[in-house]
């Protein structure tokens, strides 16, 4: 029988660890919700790099933000010792702590007795319920996740706790909420001492598949809010936080991006979907706003939600349900140029009586893109999808909606690549198929180029471009015919879901998918979609790294890009206010300013690329 199949990824792009790997020596408390930042866990806390912070390998975290340790090493490939047998894969390793003394708020000795906890979450990867509605991998039985504490007495890794593997079923089914809380008292002598450490790690083994293509990364163990400190107790779980759980959406309707001469006012959601969590035992009141914000640093829209009481998560697994905080209305249309531009989104929420404990997972920001393509995915592939079917050929078909007539010239596809590159050999012909009542109809395309998957690396997407232009001008589904029957591995971002657009194809009768995710499949407008990626690239986005982070009196910036003489600096309040403008400098006092989170834009004038970064002021 055809069929759709996911896959798990055996490659995957991750940005480089710092490259400074000094070791340091952290004071309590240690903490880290990986909230605000992804990629590398983060230098200031960490020592190892294997592990990946990401905000999409996992549902209803405690807080936006997760590390996610599973069968791919640092640079996102599958180990080289990777097998269907019990293999060591990822380490995640705090820097050195200081259990021997405190010193603040006075300088004392630590002990045994001052009852020092170290506490996380962890979710095996999987989810629960329907498999065509899960994301990741769940570990098998053999599989297993390991905590150890370091001891300097003896020069050895002792482990804790450990945990086998399993899938989520059990406690999402019974609590709706399938996070586990660990609370683990650390009250040897041999641990309190000036080089204590400790480390999460795990076991793999890839999962035994007949077809080429499709073994792949697996047995994710996903952690959160890690906490360290003393003066706990085994039921302290309950932290005055109140925090974001979901990465920031889209102000679309039915797009993550749209082409800017595609952009009509109908195309925004009428309002939008917001997770927020208070972690304490008490009801609160909370803030939320949302500022929309041009590249070059204007407000265009300032939502205030103002304040709103929130009831505790526990015990009932609650999020904030009052509308104006959880379901924001989006009154407004981005106003649209002749070119290409685009703008962010930052949500902010604040606890508003009390004082928020962690305020790194009070922020999220979307880039709302309006160039010359379509997306429906996040651009971030959590699997591979393909499809089966025994002497037959195959066909894919994407729905999609103009607004006015346009040219298509390409399509970009990212194609996950395989151990060995298996899936590169497999020919496929793009094609374009009317609509007829929402479904695939007439075959009124088939490129004459027979094409093969590509893997682009940094660039993620390849561009395929089409032999001849095609005039487009109402609803369309968009797709190819695959002309073998080996797995393709298109990428699959489980974070979106677009399949009530997505068709196949295995034999006479078009299928509707019941995966929930969008393919990472873009179509292409436009005489500048012709020049392929590559060439293309030679003018990176902007990226930039701000230290000290929280700063008190001056901060630091590394930027990407020697040639400054073109970019200018903000400095932006949660509420979207302009504190001041000037240009480029590689250091800048914030002397003087209140003490809080502001927004850092960067913004190149020549090219009209741009970083924002979130910079507390802590004096």
């Amino acid at each position: 029988m055809g069929q759709e199949v996911l896959a798990p990824l055996s490659y995957q792009h991750r940005p480089s660890a710092p490259k400074s790997s000094d070791t340091l020596k952290l004071e309590l408390p240690f903490f880290d919700d990986f909230a605000n930042y992804e990629g590398a866990p983060d230098h200031k806390r960490w020592l190892t790099y294997d592990a990946l912070v990401n905000k999409s390998y996992a549902w209803d975290a405690p807080t936006v933000g997760i590390v996610t340790l599973d069968a791919l090493d640092k640079n996102g490939n599958l180990y080289p010792q990777a097998s269907t047998s019990l293999f060591a894969a990822d380490t995640l390793a705090s820097q050195i702590i200081r259990l021997d003394s405190l010193t603040s708020p006075s300088r004392r000795a630590l002990r045994p007795s001052d009852s020092v906890y170290l506490s996380f979450y962890y979710l095996p990867g999987g989810w629960y319920g329907n498999m065509w509605e899960r994301i990741g991998d769940a570990p098998s039985q053999q599989d297993s996740l390991f905590l150890d504490f370091y001891s300097p007495t003896d020069n050895r890794w002792h482990t804790v706790w450990a945990q086998a593997g399993h899938n989520a079923d059990t406690a999402g089914r019974t609590t709706r909420w399938p996070w586990t809380f660990v609370n683990i008292k650390i009250d040897d002598d041999i641990y309190f001492t000036d080089r204590f450490q400790f480390r999460f790690r795990n076991y793999a083994s890839l999962d035994a598949n007949p077809k080429s293509g499709i073994a792949g990364n697996c047995d994710q163990w996903n952690i959160d809010y890690v906490y360290l400190n003393y003066n706990r107790n085994r039921g302290d779980s309950l932290f005055r936080d109140i925090a974001f759980v979901e990465q920031a959406p889209t102000l679309l309707k039915n797009y993550q991006a749209i082409p800017y001469r595609q952009y009509r006012a109908s195309d925004m959601a009428q309002s939008i979907d917001i997770k927020i969590s208070n972690r304490y035992n008490q009801t609160l009141a909370s803030n939320y706003s949302y500022t929309v914000i041009t590249s070059s640093g204007q407000t265009v829209k300032h939502y205030d939600g103002g304040y709103e009481n929130i009831l505790p998560f526990y015990p009932g697994g609650r999020y904030q349900t009052m509308p104006v905080h959880s379901e924001p209305p989006v009154q407004f249309s981005f106003p649209i140029n002749d070119s290409p531009t685009s703008y962010q989104i930052i949500h902010v929420v604040r606890e508003g009586v009390g004082g928020d404990l962690h305020t790194g997972n009070d922020t999220i920001v979307f880039s709302q893109i309006f160039d010359n393509y379509y997306a429906y995915d996040d651009g971030t592939p959590e699997n591979g999808y393909g499809l089966t079917a025994p002497g037959n050929k195959l066909y894919l078909a994407y729905r999609f909606e103009l607004n006015q007539p346009d040219t298509l010239t390409a399509i970009d596809i990212y194609f996950n690549r395989t151990r060995n590159d298996e899936n590169a050999d497999i020919p496929f012909n793009l094609c374009i198929w009317d609509c007829e009542n929402g479904r695939p109809g007439t075959l009124i395309y088939k490129d004459n180029e027979r094409m093969n998957p590509e893997f682009e690396g940094l660039n993620r997407f390849h561009r395929y471009i089409l032999s001849q232009a095609q005039v487009i001008s109402d609803t369309v589904f968009i797709g190819f015919e695959q002309l073998s029957n080996g797995y393709a591995n298109i990428g699959f971002d489980r974070n979106t879901n677009s399949r009530d657009r997505l068709y196949y194809r295995t034999s006479e009768q078009w299928q509707q998918s019941i995966l929930s995710g969008s393919l990472m499949f873009r179509p292409l407008f436009g005489q500048q979609a012709t020049v392929s990626i590559s060439q293309t690239s030679g003018m990176p986005q902007l990226q930039i790294a701000l230290f000290p982070n929280p700063a008190n009196s001056i901060v630091n910036i590394n930027c990407n890009t020697e040639e400054t003489n073109t970019l200018q600096i903000a400095l932006y309040d949660t509420q979207g206010r302009k504190i001041w403008q000037r240009p480029f400098e590689h250091t800048f006092s914030v002397e003087g300013l209140p003490s809080g989170l502001y927004l850092l834009n960067i913004t190149d004038t020549a090219t009209g690329h741009h970083s924002l970064k979130k910079l507390i002021i802590s004096h």
